[in-house]
Order: structure tokens, then sequence, then C-alpha cells
């Protein structure tokens, strides 16, 4: 049984869930299968979208798919103007990019198509949003779960930004492509749903911590999803039919997941905390960028590693009055976040809450985490999985997420698991180790680990 066959009856469709909230999935089409491009005419008839439209691709994903999509869809009667996106040497989703796609869009269209993976797919939804007209997607390589998301995360003023978007009306992929896709994207894709490892535990460590609210039905989807994929490591290293049939299906789910809960929150933790700091650093240092999916797979190493070392932590050790002395102040936080980020450090201050500084605040915190460390956090630190069994999982697939195969120093590593949590408000590992005084510590003992 596939993954996606599950979960079929939701597409298009509003469900009742356990977690007290009624759901709705407007994603309304999943094809993945030989020659898929053909049925983008039948589902754009189904749905009445309307006879024009805009491509959205750039220079490869034009050659690969994009000009055949566009001959097959006029056959059947469609306008189709293409935006080819021309950055080099790889497309940034950025205000240029935005622009160029909104210079190109007329009032007069009635729907949009990205053709490309992660970048083009985030840049259209976005414009899909602020236009008003659905768009479709036909995904080229299994690289990252945003497929299905209803999020955009956007490099605006060097700063990684989450927008909330709209979802796809449907995705499209054809399975030749996706075995044939590079295979550094094949790779991202496996790292992106990798890091559901820690992503699902940061989740709880909110819900524990941060009264966050947690949603079963997409916690056991990514849970469910992730391991059908783990389990199929070695088809995906080989590019088996059905292990990437697979790792496809659990990107798209992934994005289902967070679209019934509204937010990332199910699929992204501090693993993508790390990656988007190291994204940001590539950004304002004028660097290639790496694939988003290969520095989250990068990043699930150290974060696991984190989780494997506070499993053994013993909670008569936090000394509540010393840490109370020793915290940093607020103005002495501010000093460390304008060094480590730069030209965009006031943006990473306002999105932090200014609760966290509060003294008694703090305190209460502290008083909670060692209240619940032995019947809560101590079974969820020591339920993820040690470190050299990710790494076999690794091996299995073909990938090598080391700093060294990435060109990643190892100044920028320790950087990224000291500054991460800051550049999204949420509670995870990163913040707990902080919390407890030991996150230092514990960056020098995990990259020896890595």
């Amino acid at each position: 049984m596939s993954i996606l066959s599950s979960y079929k009856d939701m597409f298009g469709s509003s469900f009742y869930c356990e977690c007290g909230r009624q759901h709705t999935v407007p994603l309304k089409h999943v094809v993945i299968k030989q020659n898929a491009e053909k049925e983008i005419p039948p589902i754009l008839g189904r749905e009445n979208l309307g006879k024009r439209g805009l491509m959205v691709c750039d220079d490869n994903t034009w050659e690969l798919a994009g000009r055949h999509i566009a001959q097959t869809v006029s056959y059947y009667g469609y306008s189709i103007k293409a935006c080819i996106l021309t950055q080099k040497p790889i497309v940034k989703p950025d205000e240029k990019a935005i622009t160029q796609i909104l210079l190109e869009f007329e009032p007069s269209m009635d729907f949009l198509i990205a053709v490309g993976s992660g970048t083009i797919n985030d840049l259209t939804r976005f414009i899909s949003h602020r236009t008003g007209k659905p768009y479709i997607v036909f995904a080229t390589a299994p690289s990252m779960d945003g497929y299905a998301s209803t999020v955009s995360p956007l490099l605006i003023n060097g700063f990684k930004r989450t927008y909330i978007t709209v979802h796809p009306l449907a995705i499209i992929a054809d399975i030749d492509m996706l075995c044939s896709a590079p295979a550094d994207m094949i790779l991202a894709g496996f790292g992106d749903i990798l890091g559901k490892v820690t992503s699902l535990a940061d989740w709880q460590l909110g819900i524990i911590l941060a009264q966050e609210r947690l949603c079963p039905t997409a916690k056991n989807m990514v849970k469910s999803a992730m391991e059908e994929v783990i389990s199929r490591a070695s088809e995906i290293g080989q590019r088996e039919p059905e292990g990437i049939q697979s790792l496809m299906e659990a990107l798209i789910v992934s994005g289902i997941a967070m679209m019934l809960v509204g937010n990332s929150r199910p699929a992204s933790g501090s693993e993508h905390h790390i990656s988007h700091y190291i994204e940001m650093k590539y950004f304002m240092e004028e660097r290639q960028p790496l694939l988003h999916g290969t520095k989250v797979g990068l990043a699930a190493l150290y974060t696991v590693a984190l989780y494997n070392q506070l499993a053994s932590l013993d909670p008569e050790n936090i000394d509540i009055p010393q840490l109370m002395r020793t915290r940093i102040s607020y103005e002495e936080w501010c000093q460390k976040i304008k060094k480590a980020f730069g030209p965009i450090a006031q943006e990473v201050i306002d999105s932090n809450n200014r609760q966290n500084w509060d003294a008694a605040f703090y305190e209460r915190r502290l008083h909670d985490i060692k209240e619940k460390w032995e019947t809560h956090l101590k079974p969820l630190l020591s339920s993820v999985p040690q470190l050299d069994m990710v790494k076999e999982w690794l091996h299995k697939a073909r990938a090598n997420f080391t700093p060294q195969a990435l060109g990643i120093e190892q100044n920028l590593v320790e950087e990224a698991l000291l500054y991460a949590k800051e550049i999204r408000p949420l509670y995870t590992i990163l913040r707990l180790a902080d919390d407890l005084g030991i996150l230092e510590e514990k960056i020098k003992k995990i990259i020896s680990l890595v």
C-alpha cells in the first residue's frame, strides 16, 4: 500500500479531528505516474480554472519539462505564458524573483503552473496567494516537503521569513523524471524527511514546556511517512521506482500535515532552524546556496546527537539558583545577536519574545523542566534514535551530509548551533539546552561526534 493511499479520502474535503479542530484539505489531485503531464489539461478542465495561465520555471525546468507542458496544454486550447526565472547561478526565493513573476503576470490570467521543486513552488505559491489565482505544481524532483504546504519560506532583506500562503490545487509528477533527477536533489528529499526525527520531538517539547497544541493526525502522518522512507533508504539510494515513489509521497504527506495545522510545526524544528541560519549566512556572503534538504540532513545529525546527550542528564544537577545568577541579560543577548546576524539583527530581535528574558518567567520554566524531567522529558529525549543508527540510514541511502562533504566550515556549524534558536520563537532542543545553561558545552561535544 502506498503512503498516499491512506489519505486520499482527505483530498478536497473537511473533517473533524481528535485534536478538536475541523481540518480542511483543499488539495484535490495528486498524480505520480509515467507521462503525468498529460493529466494537466483534464484537471484544468474539471476544475474550470479558465483558459489563460502563467507558467513559472527556471532555465533548467523549462528545458526539462516546461516547454513540453506548454505545448501539451496549448494543444487543448489553453494559452500559456512562460515566466523563466534567470537568476544565476541559482534562483533564490527573494524580492528579485518575486518582482520578475509579478511583472510577467497579467490580471486577465486565470491560473498559475509551477514547474520545478522547492524555490519555484514557494515563489509560485506566494504569487498565487497575492493575486488570488489558483495554482498547480508539476514537480520535477523529490527534493523537499513543501509541495503541499501552505507556507512559503522566502529570503526578504536577507532574512528567512515564513509567509502563510495557499495550497496547490494539484500536485503532478512524472515518476521517470523523479527517478532521473540529480542525485543531490533526491538525497535532499531524503534529508528533509530525515529531519522529521527531531522536528516531531521538538513539537512534543513545545507541547510539554510551551503549552503548544498537538494534532495527533498530523503527527501520525509525518511519523508513518518518515518510517516508510527510512525503511526504503537503500531503494532510494539506488533510484528504484518504488523507493522514489515512497519518497515523493512522503514529502507530499508531510506538506499535507503542515496544511492541517496551518503552520510548519509538524515537519520543521531545530534542524530546519539550523538550515535557515546557514542559508542566511550564505546569502549574506553571496555564496552559492546548498539545497534545503541537504542542509536539513546535516543539521539533523547534530540535533539527534544533542537529544542523545541530554537524555543522560541527571535532573538533580539542574541548579536553578545558579542558572538564574549566570543567565545573560537581555541587553547582552541583543549585543550577541547584532554580532551574529549583522544587518538583519534587528529583525531577529523583533521576532523573539521579550518575555523569555523575564526572570520570573525563566525561573518558572526551569522548575517546570525539573519537575517534568523523569515523567515527560527523559522518555521523549530517549525516544530519539541514536546517532549511529541515523548515520547507518544515511549510508544506506548513499548520502554524505558531513560538513566536510558539503564544504561547510566548522565555525559556521558552531555558529548555527548556537544562534539558530533565535530564528523562530519556538521551543526546541536548542532552547532546552540553552535554558539549562549547557548549549555551548554540548555544541563542542556533538561537533566531535558528527
